[in-house]
């Protein structure tokens, strides 16, 4: 049986192809190994590094094993297209419903940070809007065709402490539609409002969108990789590794959000995570973030993103030191504790929810804490 742990690690090399520091040595993929390697290159979207190593010679592969990665390439790139073709539909939606929108990660990170847009896959689209036009950007996306996955614990829950809503039409199409970067604390810190005064135009498909500024694109990139998925996923590593090196960031403007923000914590294990998974260096301007001791209290609430506090309701628990007031904490309780029966169904899937169930998965998370 090939190893998994071994396929893991070549496709974290894929995952640095190209990077500064990262090894340029040519190796083969054993035949025992291909099957696992691709799968993995396929499930963490980065078959276009693959692609991209094989095309420079860094990667050699047999004839089949080079035909089953371009089959597995060409349909992530046939959906990726789609996606884009549907991103130029809904900009001319949310303009024409006068909602300002800022394109998010996806396209916007592959057309403007890597040599080629193929070699950064993704799978869905991510919009973020003012919390002003959530209700309307939610509306006009059901009036288009796309349902909501999971209603909100209760009216008014999304504008003061969600992050982002998943819409889905009905050809699989997935839109994350955001009000803020990341759920939790983390997420409450982040000024929303700023993040539109810091955008930049980029071209798709002969029209014009806006993403977020090269240094606030950096801050979101280590907000994905270190705070969206546990484990970390490799596509948002790379994508720290590759705005830190490609992009025009301003790293004394950086270390001065990432300080209003609270994210200085997040930067830095963002960055590690670049350097000790992918095997690349980090850019000598960011070495300062990385050496800056963090906070005590801010380590302990990245862990409940980044660790198993993560399964055991880190991330709810630990939202409540960002909740200012005591009314304001008990609002974010109470609405999770007692949300609204349509929330309950489309969580547990079930037609007779249960209150009970919910309170029990909450008395664990707290015995979990202690």
């Amino acid at each position: 049986m090939p190893d998994p742990a071994h396929a893991d690690t070549l496709a974290r090399r894929v995952a640095g192809f190209g990077l500064p520091g990262s090894d340029h040595r040519p190796w083969s993929v054993p035949d025992d190994v291909w099957p696992s390697l691709l799968a993995g290159l396929a499930a963490q979207r980065i078959t276009g590094l693959a692609v991209a190593g094989a095309e420079a010679g860094w990667l050699v592969m047999s004839d089949p094993q080079a035909e089953e990665l371009l089959s597995r390439h060409r349909d992530a790139m046939l959906w990726a297209l789609t996606l884009e073709r549907r991103l130029l539909g809904l900009a001319a939606e949310f303009r024409a419903a006068g909602i300002d929108h800022v394109v998010l990660k996806g396209p916007a990170v592959a057309h403007s940070f890597y040599p080629d847009p193929s070699w950064r896959g993704f799978g869905d689209l991510d919009l973020l809007v003012k919390t002003a036009d959530w209700r309307a950007a939610c509306r006009l996306l059901e009036d288009l065709g796309f349902r909501r996955e999971l209603p909100e614990p209760r009216p008014g829950f999304d504008e003061r402490f969600g992050k982002a809503a998943t819409h889905r039409g009905g050809d699989g199409c997935e839109i994350d539609l955001h009000r803020t970067l990341v759920l939790g604390p983390f997420g409450l810190w982040i000024d929303p409002d700023e993040l539109f005064e810091r955008t930049v135009e980029f071209r798709l498909g002969g029209e014009s969108l806006r993403r977020l500024e090269d240094t606030v694109a950096f801050l979101h990139a280590c907000v994905h990789a270190s705070l969206g998925w546990w484990p970390p996923l490799l596509t948002p590593v790379r994508d720290v590794a590759q705005v830190a090196n490609r992009g025009a960031v301003d790293w004394t403007d950086a270390a001065d959000l990432a300080g209003r923000w609270r994210l200085g914590v997040v930067v830095r294990h963002a960055l590690k995570l670049a350097s000790e998974q992918l095997g690349v260096e980090i850019p000598d301007p960011a070495q300062a973030i990385v050496a800056t001791r963090p906070r005590r209290r801010e380590t302990r609430l990245l862990e409940a993103y980044a660790s198993d506090r993560r399964r055991r309701g880190g991330t709810a628990l630990s939202t409540l030191h960002a909740i200012p007031g005591l009314r304001g904490k008990a609002a974010y309780i109470w609405q999770l504790v007692f949300p609204a029966r349509e929330f309950l169904v489309a969580r547990t899937g079930s037609g007779s929810p249960s209150y009970a169930r919910r309170w029990k998965v909450a008395l664990r998370w707290l015995t979990w804490r202690r």
